[in-house]
């Protein structure tokens, strides 16, 4: 087991759906995607940006459980993988006892992020990649360089258009809207 961070969330290209990046802490550049649920991706983010609600939401709501009950997120574990489906252990310290509780790696991040507590990762489940390969997949060719430059001129157009526009460049001849 090796120790990880969220380095961030993606998209898949293909589907749209989520994408949890896990990194190894001694090796940022060795990333392990594992694909998540939408709302599982909003309360990562919610807890990253610091995003706060007046009543709590599910995860903020189970750290309240946790908490009451004199225990505290120890560490999640992404332990295997049946099925396409990860594995992963929510590990609660209550009273000096360990309780192992099974979950959804996307929920048990979600908890070790609002706990500080550690992420570990059986790395013979995750199948690994190179942020340094998909730094360099994504460059944009000199065709995409210059499709870009050209929205760029589009978008600084569009700019000056509503710096100048008045609300009576939208009527017709006689007074009426367009």
């Amino acid at each position: 087991m090796i120790q990880v961070i969220v380095k961030g969330l993606g998209v898949d290209n293909i589907t749209g759906n989520p994408i949890l990046l896990l990194a190894n802490k001694e090796n940022e550049k060795e990333i392990f995607p594992i694909w998540i649920g939408v709302p599982e991706a909003e309360g990562i983010m919610m807890y990253q940006t610091g995003n706060k609600f007046p009543r709590s939401l599910t995860y903020e709501l189970f750290k309240n459980v946790v908490e009451k009950l004199d225990g505290f997120v120890k560490a999640v574990e992404i332990v295997g993988k049946v099925n396409n489906a990860y594995i992963a252990n929510i590990v609660i310290e209550q009273n000096g006892k360990d309780i192992y509780i099974d979950a959804r790696p996307s929920d048990a991040v979600n908890l070790a992020l609002r706990f500080n507590a550690p992420i570990f990762l059986n790395e013979d489940v995750v199948e690994k990649i190179d942020w340094s390969d998909i730094q360099q997949n994504t460059q944009p060719t000199s065709q995409e360089k210059e499709e870009e430059s050209i929205s760029d001129k589009e978008l600084e157009e569009f700019k000056k258009f509503i710096e100048n526009v008045k609300p009576d460049d939208f009527l017709l001849g006689k007074g009426e809207a367009v």
